[in-house]
């Protein structure tokens, strides 16, 4: 039995990262204070006050040797009526750099634990009826981050924000960035920006203190991909000390091994 790579990584991919629209999670309060007026068209926009809070947020990020956090999500899914349904996935995330990752997803899309150690990925569907495993020593992890582009799954979006440089990856080929307002989310205040790039429209809720992300909205204008998802972001923890044990897998006694294929296989 073969299990396509793309959906074993996509509880990894489950901010951004690049993007979120209308819909929210559920627990989360906002609180809109009024925006000053936009004083142009939206594409005409480069505001320096967007740019400087997403680049705090991209140094947070980058700056941090441990990460931990929760990612809960709303995702449209294309059904066979041609009705988009909407699905929620769920994941804890923890990663210790450069070669380190556990992602715990768990909801309606593909309920596992991930396991990178820095030499093996491990794969365990939440039954414990079947994993996948493979090699990957030397680079997967930054292979892994380099080879999305920004709101390129939405099952996976917290790779955008694990990159190298999370700024650079998310400004590229921006064409529009606007400071929206502030915005309360979950308890915490927040910088609310909008960005535009070709083909889909984002937005970032960043902690005005902290600079942590902690919602995220994309909605897609080329028709191409379901219309929006949503992801709220939370329970973060920089820097903290990480168990080796965390990126370990336990095969479970009597697990069925499932073959990885390599990227773009789909059959």
């Amino acid at each position: 039995m073969n299990v396509n790579l793309r959906r074993i990584t996509r509880p990894f991919a489950c901010a951004l990262i690049a993007a979120s629209a209308s819909l929210w999670a559920p627990g989360l309060a906002l609180a809109q204070e009024k925006a000053p007026p936009a004083a142009a068209p939206a594409k005409d926009i480069k505001d320096q006050r967007a740019l400087t809070i997403l680049k705090a947020m991209s140094d947070t990020l980058a700056g941090a040797k441990t990460l931990g956090f929760k990612v809960r999500g709303i995702v449209p899914t294309h059904s066979p009526t041609g009705q988009y349904v909407s699905l929620h996935a769920s994941s804890r995330v923890v990663i210790q750099r450069p070669d380190k990752l556990f992602v715990s997803a768990r909801g309606d899309l593909f309920p596992s634990d991930a396991f990178y150690d820095g030499k093996t990925v491990t794969v365990v569907g939440s039954d414990g009826r079947f994993y996948a495993q493979r090699d990957a020593a030397g680079g997967f992890l930054e292979a892994l981050m380099n080879g999305v582009q920004p709101g390129s799954d939405a099952t996976a979006p917290f790779l955008d924000l694990l990159v190298a440089d999370p700024y650079a990856f998310l400004t590229k080929d921006f064409t529009s960035a606007l400071w929206v307002g502030q915005t309360t989310v979950g308890g915490v205040k927040t910088d609310h920006l909008a960005f535009t790039a070709p083909g889909l429209d984002w937005e970032v809720w960043i902690g005005a203190l902290d600079k942590l992300p902690r919602l995220m909205v994309v909605s897609y204008r080329t028709g191409e991909r379901q219309p929006t998802f949503t992801v709220e972001l939370s329970d973060w923890k920089l820097d903290a000390a990480v168990p080796a044990q965390t990126f370990k897998a336990s095969i479970p006694k009597g697990a069925v091994k499932l073959e990885f294929k390599q990227m773009g296989q789909d059959k």
